[in-house]
């Protein structure tokens, strides 16, 4: 009997023991550790790992820390661990505990944040678990409002939306969805993108690229911004739109086992690496073979400082590149930017235009710079224009460069070698950084 009591009274002991020591803590698809300041039994964790766990905004200074999802804002005095034992038990068992200090760490206490985020606690005397319910999307809605694009998204829980490196995209953490297009017809925007990754959803706003977006939270809803707010003047990097032409079942001009998208796509990639790594917001309208329509390239084409759309001849046994610039053919009513170049030669509206539109002194500029770097790798150009469709909508400096012809021999071997595919593509980087001054 005395045997059984005893028995009795150290699982009891070391029940309690268990209870109050650390314990491993799975936040999201994260192991953390759970401690218990003081042995109150109140579960803390550190708090800036458990905010990148959970995908939560994090934020602190000397006396407060801040816990953010979607709307939800969960602050916390940051208390130093009391002395007392007493003051302890009183803090850390309040209805609304404070985050500790302990040494270099803040501690949040678990079950108090799990509850105020609408997550899931659960624990056993072995281990703990905070998860967030998935989400799922129940609307991807457009409008156009006071001057910008306005994407609305509708869930099942509130998220946190965070920007990813490339342009235009970003990650709604715990996000379940299913990889969907939708084309819009919107001021910036031009399709929105939904793909499902690895912890969640990504979202990409194709045409926000070198504009701002500003995103706001509502309850259970995440709104993106695009464009700047009304009234306001920005000053933004300079933006570049490389335009590989044809793609998917358009193969453009063929030789053999060449084809003119082939080709004019690895120029393209390769241009637009190298800018990018000099600082300049590049879009290239298709990264991959697929088909991209006339209204896709004019809504890059035109809001980009430089647009340049890269072609093969295939028509004329003439060797060397074709450097197009744009002409109104016949008598139809010239469209904005024909009318916006004309007031800017005329000296009329100047200082508004300017900001818009590059007058067409500036597009013969760039293409005498474009010629000039074809003769530093040795390639005499030819000149034209043309009344393509695209080119008519481009309001900065917008060329099409026929890098040569698979009709010509000496053009077919050039435009085969992966070497000379390098050197039309410094030719293109060159010519931007020239014109635009070197500066992003």
């Amino acid at each position: 009997m005395v045997l059984r009591r005893y028995a009795f009274l150290f699982f009891v002991l070391l029940g309690a023991a268990l209870a109050q020591s650390e314990k491993p803590l799975l936040a999201g698809g994260t192991l953390l550790k759970a401690v218990y300041p003081g042995g109150f039994g109140v579960s803390y964790v550190e708090a800036e790992p458990f905010a990148r766990a959970l995908g939560l905004a994090f934020w602190q200074d000397d006396g407060q820390l801040i816990l953010g999802l979607g709307p939800r804002r969960i602050r916390f005095v940051v208390t130093p661990l009391p002395r007392s034992k007493t003051l302890f038990k009183k803090v850390v068992t309040s209805k609304r505990p404070p985050a500790l200090q302990q040494g270099s760490q803040t501690l949040v206490p678990l079950r108090f944040t799990a509850r105020a985020l609408g997550a899931v606690y659960s624990g056993s005397e072995s281990s703990l678990r905070v998860l967030l319910p998935e989400a799922e999307i129940r609307s991807l809605r457009h409008a156009v409002k006071d001057g910008r694009d306005v994407v609305s998204l509708r869930l099942t829980r509130d998220v946190n939306a965070t920007a990813e490196a490339a342009a235009g995209g970003w990650w709604l953490l715990g996000v379940r969805v299913a990889e969907q297009l939708q084309d819009v017809q919107g001021l910036y925007l031009n399709r929105l993108r939904l793909e499902p990754g690895p912890y969640g959803a990504r979202i990409v706003l194709e045409g926000a690229a070198s504009w701002p977006v500003e995103v706001a939270y509502f309850p259970t809803e995440v709104r993106f911004y695009v464009g700047p707010k009304p009234g306001a003047l920005i000053r933004r990097k300079r933006f570049i739109v490389i335009d590989p032409g044809h793609g998917g079942s358009d193969f453009g001009v063929r030789y053999g086992s060449l084809s003119e998208k082939e080709i004019v796509l690895k120029v393209a990639r390769e241009a637009a690496n190298r800018l990018r790594r000099s600082g300049y917001e590049v879009v290239l309208t298709r990264n991959d073979d697929r088909d991209v329509s006339d209204y896709q390239r004019a809504h890059w084409a035109a809001r980009a400082d430089v647009y340049i759309a890269v072609h093969l001849s295939g028509s004329s046994t003439l060797g060397g590149p074709v450097i197009y610039r744009y002409t109104a053919y016949g008598s139809d009513v010239p469209v904005f930017v024909a009318r916006a170049r004309t007031l800017l030669d005329r000296g009329g509206y100047r200082a508004v235009l300017r900001r818009f539109v590059r007058s067409a002194g500036e597009v013969a500029s760039f293409s005498d710079i474009v010629e000039e770097e074809f003769g530093r790798i040795g390639l005499t150009s030819r000149r034209a224009e043309t009344p393509l469709y695209v080119l008519e909508h481009a309001p900065g400096a917008a060329l099409l460069i026929e890098l040569g012809s698979l009709a010509n021999a000496t053009d077919r071997a050039r435009l085969a070698n992966a070497a000379q595919q390098s050197a039309y593509a410094q030719v293109i980087v060159r010519a931007v950084e020239k014109f635009l001054g070197g500066s992003p």
